[in-house]
């Protein structure tokens, strides 16, 4: 059986089968609580052909800090390994971490820690710590029959970037909507302390979302398609590849809002 057999979820249900299914792993220090979450990229899979390297390095500090918003966090701190070939350009390295540095500079937070060993390309695994109260630290589990369902922005930015990227059409555009990436670490501190009561980030999209809590916690959802915000993007991105707008905007991931 390989992994492309039964996908990624499946792989992170057999590991994680003895915890809580969540973004950020939780430790209790007493007076208040540790987050941890880790999110890998390679630059072959997850980074565009065109981007520069300061956007890749922000995009992957960003999709980490996404995890810490999801629990409604504070991020205190940033540890990054990376596995490289040794002939790999050292400036492209000095300007990926330069991209790293400057989103992290956007939360008062910066590289603690991390490791270096030989591969064969470009592989960069990040580990983002951050603390909360108890009190204010939002769960997946914490979702309960008749809550509402909010996102935080418009939907199918990502989406409507990658088929601009992939069908040639504004291409330096559509990178810069799949890889400028705002993790919504306020708005989620502001939305627990006005009684939020469950946060997820949507990095695989609403669809996906929507099943893996339906799974998690046996609820489901009504989603009235008509009144989510839509990308501005959204239109001309259907228009150019055949992709329907609700695919767009409720299939694709990446948008990396709080749901």
């Amino acid at each position: 059986m390989k992994l492309s057999d039964i996908g990624e979820r499946r792989i992170i249900d057999l590991i994680s089968r003895d915890r809580e299914p969540d973004d950020c792993a939780v430790l209790n220090m007493g007076s208040f609580d540790l987050l941890l979450s880790t999110d890998v990229i390679t630059r072959k899979t997850h980074i565009p052909e065109g981007a520069s390297p300061e956007m890749a390095g922000s995009f992957f500090a960003a999709i980490n800090l996404s995890d810490i918003a999801a629990d409604a966090g504070i991020p205190v701190g940033f540890l990054v390994s990376l596995s490289i070939s040794p002939d790999y350009d050292m400036e492209y390295l000095k300007r990926f971490y330069s991209g790293i540095y400057s989103k992290l500079s956007e939360f008062n937070i910066g590289i603690i820690g991390g490791d270096t060993k030989e591969g064969d390309d470009f592989t960069a695994s990040g580990t983002i710590i951050g603390r909360q109260k108890p009190s204010l630290i939002r769960r997946r589990s914490d979702i309960a029959v008749n809550h509402y369902v909010l996102v935080t922005n418009s939907l199918g930015r990502s989406g409507a970037g990658y088929l601009f990227y992939k069908n040639s059409y504004k291409t330096e555009y559509g990178i810069k909507k799949m890889l400028e990436i705002h993790p919504r670490i306020m708005e989620a501190q502001i939305l627990s302390m006005a009684g939020a009561r469950f946060m997820m980030d949507l990095s695989d999209g609403i669809y996906s979302s929507i099943y893996q809590m339906k799974h998690d916690y046996n609820i489901g959802f009504k989603i009235d398609y008509n009144k989510i915000k839509k990308d501005p993007d959204v239109s001309r991105a259907a228009q150019i590849s055949g992709v329907s707008e609700s695919d767009i905007v409720m299939s694709f991931g990446g948008d990396y809002e709080l749901f």
